[in-house]
């Protein structure tokens, strides 16, 4: 009896031993994992708040991704109001004055009782390339900035081709293109070619509003006069008004009601003199 209690006594000694050692190997089991995940926590945290500035250091940023895209599309837009507020030209040569604005004539004759030819047949191009005449100094500018940004973060900065941004008005956009190439270095071993062509886009309903006026300027061509309300009746987000003149001249204002954006031009084509009846409209 009293040898087979030692034997009990020292096989639950043992037991007890092992339940021990196996609870604190759990415990310290746990205890690692709980300062794993914590470790893994804090480095998530530091990812957060570093991970711009790490990004920065490792990984040179794009050219279209540094470039300000809000002084682009101001650039843009305000080049593009300004251009429809005066007929499409900035400094036309034929015009008429109405409210302070010099509106560009978009079809034209001296003659009475004859109808009009139209001045400006790509309408869309000759805007574009006025935006691109008059506001294109502005464009640059944004890309001036971002290349002074990536040579203030320590780069070489070299380019070749050309920084002016292509502007092209587009269905229910303005686009403006950037075909260059820049590359960056920042010591003696690493040098990367970023890009070579990037462009961003802005909404923009001015194409349809450039196409509706084309349709009026070819019926004022054709028969001397148009009914606004037909347009409107077609296109439920336009207003068209005309304001005819007593020279015989007409202005077009066209406002699209939902992006509020403007054109407005002159024409004068089967003017009247004064004291004759008018042709009726169609």
């Amino acid at each position: 009896m009293g040898k087979t209690s030692k034997i009990k006594s020292k096989r639950g000694d043992s037991h007890s031993y092992f339940e021990r050692n196996r609870n604190l190997l759990k415990s310290k089991r746990s205890q690692i994992t709980l300062f794993i995940i914590l470790a893994l926590a804090i480095l998530a945290i530091v990812l957060v708040i570093f991970y711009p500035k790490l990004k920065e250091v490792f990984i040179p940023p794009a050219p279209g991704s540094m470039i300000p895209k809000s002084c682009v599309e101001s650039a843009v837009k305000n080049g593009l109001n300004e251009t429809l507020m005066r007929g499409g030209s900035i400094e036309p040569e034929l015009y008429f004055m109405y409210n302070n604005y010099s509106l560009q004539y978009l079809c034209y004759t001296s003659e009475w009782y004859k109808t009009c030819v139209n001045q400006e047949p790509l309408l869309r191009q000759h805007i574009e390339a006025e935006i691109q005449n008059y506001f294109g100094s502005k464009i640059d500018s944004c890309v001036d900035s971002m290349l002074q940004s990536f040579s203030a973060r320590g780069y070489d900065v070299r380019t070749s081709g050309s920084k002016k941004g292509i502007v092209s008005i587009e269905p229910d956009r303005i686009r403006v293109a950037f075909d260059m190439n820049v590359t960056l270095s920042r010591n003696e071993v690493t040098e990367r070619i970023l890009s070579d062509r990037f462009d961003m886009s802005f909404k923009s309903n001015a194409y349809d509003l450039i196409m509706i006026s084309t349709s009026i300027l070819n019926y004022e061509a054709r028969y001397g006069d148009t009914v606004p309300e037909v347009y409107m009746s077609y296109y439920p987000n336009l207003k068209v008004e005309k304001i005819k003149q007593s020279d015989g001249s007409k202005v077009y204002k066209l406002t699209d009601r939902n992006t509020g954006e403007v054109f407005q031009f002159a024409t004068r084509s089967k003017a009247w003199p004064p004291g004759y009846g008018e042709t009726i409209a169609f």
